[in-house]
C-alpha cells in the first residue's frame, strides 16, 4: 500500500502553502521533531499523522498530483 504522504509531497505542499514546520506542527498537533524528521526521510510518522498532514494541505488548497506534476502538487483553483 502507497503511503498517504511521502516525505518530498509534505515538503513541497508546506512550501506552496508557504509554511514553515512549526506552523504545520501546530495545527497537526505533532511535535516539529517528528514534523522534521519525516520531512528529511528519516522517520514515518502513524498512518494517523500522515492523513492528518494531508488533510490540513488539503483544506488549505492543495492538490496532490504526483502523476500530472514534476512538484507533485498545485493549488485548486478556487470555484
Amino acid at each position: 500500500m502507497e503511503p498517504v504522504l511521502t516525505p518530498l509531497l509534505c515538503r513541497e505542499a508546506r512550501s506552496l502553502l508557504d509554511l514553515d514546520a512549526a506552523e504545520v506542527a501546530f495545527v497537526a498537533r505533532i511535535p516539529v521533531a517528528l514534523l522534521e524528521t519525516f520531512e528529511a526521510g528519516h522517520a514515518m510518522p502513524p498512518t494517523t499523522v500522515l492523513a492528518t498532514l494531508r488533510r490540513i494541505f488539503e483544506r488549505g488548497g492543495v492538490a496532490f498530483t504526483p502523476e500530472r506534476s514534476k512538484r507533485g502538487v498545485e493549488l485548486r483553483a478556487c470555484a
